[in-house]
């Protein structure tokens, strides 16, 4: 089992060729990813932003097929999972996929990071082609409504329209969800394009309260890399899954290998500002102050502000407020931990190979001896996964409530 690699067409996802990478290191969290390179096998400290491939690793005869081939923007990296169930000249299954950015080349070597078709996102704004600055007096009026809908639906609108929508725009994604009902509406006016990002606008919908997790998944589909967006409904704002993977830690081993767990306090106030300014601004005092007063051992206070320019709206800022609060209105624990997708059964069956888990996901965790934490089963939620060229994967699960505050 083990890592390969391809170079791809941005825009139509076809995959081109495959790629030597000899060391690299990924990321990817509920709704973005990452990819770069390591001087050095190892990761951590030695990590650099820029991908650096010998001038012999890369499949091109001339100078004007290598700069083809690994154009900024225009062409992608994949990185697919091959398991012992996969044929011999299988492509694999994609795990990560992202856009070539910026490139600097030398006479041994090039050297380049790759963004995420999320991070792309973020240079696409949500405006109507022809609107922007077209009216009376080079102003711009124009406002895109969305109404009765569900906030995955808000969403996909939102990026098919900062796709589809726009020259050039294209890209090898499957906007699901586009027109499914719901009670939510939303109103994007042109002039504020400073707020319209659509990576922005998607942060928001995630972050209201009871918001959605959205994720842009890479499928393989032939021999071309496409992108499912898949979201969180309005009832369950976790992204649905078929199965739940187990893993267990013990001082006696485990498939949850060097588990850490990290410890917060709670935050009982957000104070939230909106649109406005001055003494006209919106505000919004979201708290719970349970721990503070009550016949327990009580905990100090501690408050943080949330600001929102484009919260013109109270409900809507006071969703957001208590999205935050509720996330951290307790002591919190977060899980860390450490398995390798090479781990296989006595059969040689791959227990949890790359591509059979995603961040979103739930996962149980069997916890057992570990010295500040009860012996039980826990269900996390995972959020981030991290790795390098190996079979290692770290694990980052979601903060929880501190059973142990």
């Amino acid at each position: 089992m083990s890592w390969r690699t391809y170079a791809v067409d941005t825009i139509s996802g076809r995959i081109l060729c495959p790629i030597d990478l000899p060391n690299f290191s990924w990321s990817m969290s509920v709704s973005d990813s990452s990819l770069s390179t390591t001087k050095s096998k190892g990761a951590g400290q030695d990590e650099v932003s820029g991908l650096k491939v010998p001038w012999t690793a890369v499949p091109a005869n001339s100078p004007d097929e290598r700069s083809r081939l690994l154009a900024p923007d225009r062409r992608s990296i994949a990185l697919c999972w091959t398991s012992p169930l996969d044929d011999e000249d299988a492509i694999g299954t994609p795990i990560l996929c992202g856009p070539i950015g910026q490139r600097k080349d030398g006479p041994l070597d090039t050297d380049f990071s790759l963004n995420s078709i999320y991070g792309l996102l973020g240079d696409r704004y949500l405006v109507r082609e022809g609107v922007y600055g077209a009216g009376q007096g080079s102003t711009s009026t124009d406002i895109i409504n969305l109404s009765n809908l569900s906030l995955r639906a808000i969403a996909a609108e939102a990026g098919w329209l900062c796709t589809n929508a726009k020259p050039g725009g294209g890209l090898p994604i499957d906007w699901h969800y586009r027109g499914e009902r719901g009670s939510h509406q939303r109103g994007y006016d042109s002039w504020d394009i400073q707020n319209l990002k659509c990576s922005d606008v998607w942060d928001k919908i995630a972050n209201v309260e009871n918001g959605p997790d959205l994720q842009l998944r890479p499928r393989l589909s032939g021999d071309t890399i496409r992108f499912d967006f898949i979201a969180g409904s309005d009832v369950d704002p976790d992204i649905a899954q078929s199965t739940v993977i187990e893993l267990s830690s013990s001082p006696h081993g485990g498939t949850l290998e060097n588990m850490t767990i990290d410890h917060l306090g709670a935050v009982n106030r957000v104070y939230a500002s909106g649109s406005g300014t001055d003494k006209a601004q919106l505000c919004h005092l979201s708290e719970d102050l349970s721990l503070v007063n009550g016949d327990h051992e009580p905990f100090p206070l501690r408050e943080m502000t949330y600001s929102d320019t484009d919260a013109a709206d109270v409900t809507l800022l006071r969703r957001h407020a208590d999205g935050i609060l509720n996330a951290n209105r307790r002591p919190l624990m977060q899980i860390k931990g450490e398995l390798h997708a090479n781990d296989a059964d006595a059969n040689g069956t791959p227990l949890h190979p790359l591509g059979s888990f995603w961040p979103g996901e739930t996962m149980k965790l069997d916890v057992q001896g570990f010295p500040s934490l009860s012996d039980g089963v826990y269900e996390c939620r995972l959020m981030q996964m991290s790795g390098d060229q190996s079979d290692k994967v770290s694990l980052t699960f979601d903060a929880m409530e501190d059973p142990m505050a």
